[in-house]
């Protein structure tokens, strides 16, 4: 028959195969409660990492409000203590040629001159009963207006009249 030797390897095999079998089912519920665990705190990490941003989109606007609110305040202090900033007013000065066809060839050069120069806007001309006037908004008073303009182009006209807004010129006639 089979010797004692035999009967305790074969009872030291079944034993090791027992024991091999039971550690196996306990690593299997170890790692699924760790794998619980570690979902659990995944789900944790995430709603923290969630509720982070949440609170960093709200400093950041917080800190945009108060930067613009800054900027304002500086803004009104600035304008108290030194004035505003803005550009001395643009003047409506008037340029009345009296006499004039319609189309005349002077008039027109003048009045792209003038829509040319620097420093002025909203120019317009209007023409009636043989009268032409342009309106211009300038810095400038008329006289210095005036003055810029090229000479050849103010060799055509006659100044009648010069205020601080305005200036009545005519074309020379004939006879001058």
């Amino acid at each position: 028959m089979i010797s004692k030797k035999v009967h305790t390897i074969i009872l030291i095999g079944l034993f090791c195969g027992f024991v091999n079998a039971q550690n196996s089912d306990a690593t299997k519920r170890r790692t699924r409660g760790v794998t619980g665990k570690t979902a659990d705190k995944v789900g944790q990490v995430d709603q923290t990492v969630h509720e982070t941003n949440n609170d960093i989109d709200q400093t950041v606007e917080g800190i945009d409000n108060t930067l613009e609110g800054a900027k304002e305040t500086v803004d009104k202090v600035g304008s108290i203590l030194f004035g505003s900033k803005k550009e001395k007013s643009k003047d409506k000065i008037l340029i009345s040629i009296d006499s004039v066809a319609y189309g005349d060839e002077n008039v027109q050069n003048l009045y792209n001159e003038l829509s040319k120069k620097n420093g002025t806007k909203k120019n317009s001309k209007t023409f009636s009963g043989g009268v032409v006037t342009i309106q211009i908004e300038s810095k400038q008073n008329a006289d210095a207006l005036w003055q810029e303009i090229s000479q050849n182009v103010r060799a055509s006209f006659k100044v009648i009249a010069m205020g601080e807004n305005n200036i009545t010129v005519g074309l020379p006639t004939k006879a001058e």
